[in-house]
């Protein structure tokens, strides 16, 4: 049973929105932001990327390596990446690399969650399904 728990506390499961799946299939999205975990995932955790889970017809995405994990905090008037302020081009990359056509888009999404505390999951795409 202890092994089992281990396993499971090295296991990264995230479950993305349909609309998120051609821009991580793509490479286009290589993080994702989450709230803080029991167990959050460390660098060199596989990471096992989703859509539907939990639901029939769940669909594995990809499984692939967790190269670096940050904390980030959202407001309505700034975004901070490990205590450092963004600038307006580092907010419009953040959103793309997080699956949103703009920054706008992406403070859109988060708008009903501010303040919002947690960490960005960053991957590569050398593991496959």
């Amino acid at each position: 049973a202890q092994a089992a728990t281990w396993y499971r506390s090295q296991m990264g499961l995230y479950n993305f929105q349909r609309r998120f799946v051609p821009k991580i299939l793509s490479g286009e999205k290589t993080h994702t932001i989450r709230a803080v975990r029991a167990n959050p995932d460390r660098p060199g955790n596989v990471l096992h990327l989703y859509t539907g889970l939990r639901h029939k017809g769940a669909q594995l995405l990809m499984r692939v390596p967790c190269v670096k994990v940050e904390e980030i905090e959202i407001a309505p008037l700034y975004v901070k990446i490990d205590g450092i302020v963004l600038d307006y081009s580092e907010e419009e990359a953040l959103a793309r690399r997080d699956g949103f056509p703009n920054f706008a888009d992406m403070m859109a999404f988060w708008e009903e969650r501010l303040p919002f505390r947690g960490h960005i999951v960053h991957w590569t795409k050398e593991l496959r399904k």
